[in-house]
């Protein structure tokens, strides 16, 4: 199968193409970036054979790729996306889907019309950990959800610790910051083990010196009744990526969920019972690197899922409409920050 890839940034770099490499009978053999400077030098490194100006130059070409995977800032998202679909060739689209839910469910609703294959990077889906927790969920281990916490923070953007700010704390660039960078990996998976979010509201708070968007961000969920849920996620909190953990109270025990690189093997799966003792501490699969793992599991199951085979993974890979369903969540969160009581003073 002949993979192209717009983007060529650390993403594309460190998850992207070795996920890809990692699978039988799969070359990436062309590449498109922001500038074609930085596509030449993305293909030299990374010894990729075609470098092309604009998508639509790709698709058109004779290198024209079975597969055309998105890791380019979500405002390329929405024109890659349908260029891609409206030629037939099936894309994998990095998370957010677009920066406007509206947008998104126009994507989902033409690749419902085309059905040109298409997912959106969801990735932590296929994590073993969130898999066994999935699987304790399915088959009713845990009992009716009453309660999901749900964590995604780690320090990348810390001004003492982390990396310059980049285009992901830019408004035009990005429609919210921690929210929709790391919070959003939480939402998908909300939606995902307990069923869609009915209602939300936010608090964001910028911390960072001249930030524009959130660098922490605070989620009330209101999921189907009785399950609600409170969800974290912040660029600048202590916690090693990708800082994941997932609490799914239930009434009949905890299952827990931690993902980051101090773990061995970088995750963990627990059941509590109903006093707080460990009832298990779960054996994994263990992953190489995790972040490019994930991503290689993700992409292994949308390629079964484009030549007609069985899933690999049961009920997993995210659609488009998934990623639609999850911007009307940030986009109802981000109009959702001011419905606050004050409380009397003694």
């Amino acid at each position: 199968m002949k993979v192209g890839i717009l983007g060529t940034g650390f993403w594309a770099s460190y998850a992207h193409l070795p996920a890809l490499r990692a699978l039988p009978d799969v070359e990436v053999t062309s590449c498109v970036g922001l500038t074609t400077e930085d596509a030449r030098a993305f293909a030299d490194h990374e010894g990729i054979r075609r470098v092309y100006e604009t998508v639509e130059e790709l698709l058109n070409s004779p290198d024209r790729p079975e597969m055309l995977v998105i890791a380019a800032p979500p405002t390329v998202h929405p024109a890659a996306t349908i260029a891609a679909l409206e030629a037939g060739v099936p894309v994998f689209c990095e998370k957010p889907l677009a920066n406007e839910a509206a947008v998104a469910h126009r994507l989902a609703d033409l690749a419902a019309r085309t059905r040109v294959p298409a997912t959106v990077g969801y990735s932590f889906r296929y994590s073993p950990a969130v898999q066994a927790l999935r699987t304790d969920v399915r088959l009713d281990r845990l009992g009716t959800p009453w309660l999901l916490e749900l964590f995604e923070y780690n320090a990348q953007f810390h001004p003492r610790s982390g990396k310059p700010m980049n285009w992901k704390g830019d408004p035009t660039m990005a429609a919210a910051g921690a929210l929709q960078e790391v919070g959003s990996h939480m939402v998908d998976i909300a939606g995902w083990l307990a069923g869609p979010i009915e209602a939300v509201c936010a608090n964001l708070a910028r911390v960072l010196s001249g930030a524009r968007l959130d660098d922490i961000a605070t989620l009330q969920l209101r999921l189907a009744p009785p399950s609600i849920g409170v969800l974290v996620a912040g660029w600048v909190l202590t916690g090693s990526i990708p800082g994941i953990k997932i609490r799914f109270h239930g009434s009949e025990g905890l299952g827990e969920v931690e993902l980051n690189e101090t773990l061995p093997f970088e995750q963990a799966y627990r059941r509590y019972n109903l006093d707080g003792s460990l009832g298990e501490d779960l054996p994994l699969e263990p992953l190489g690197n995790a972040g490019s793992a994930y991503a290689q599991r993700h992409m292994a199951d949308f390629i079964a899922h484009i030549r007609g085979e069985a899933p690999l993974f049961d009920s997993t890979l995210p659609s488009l409409e998934d990623g639609a369903r999850v911007q009307d969540v940030l986009e109802t969160a981000l109009g959702a920050t001011e419905h606050w009581a004050s409380v009397p003073r003694a």
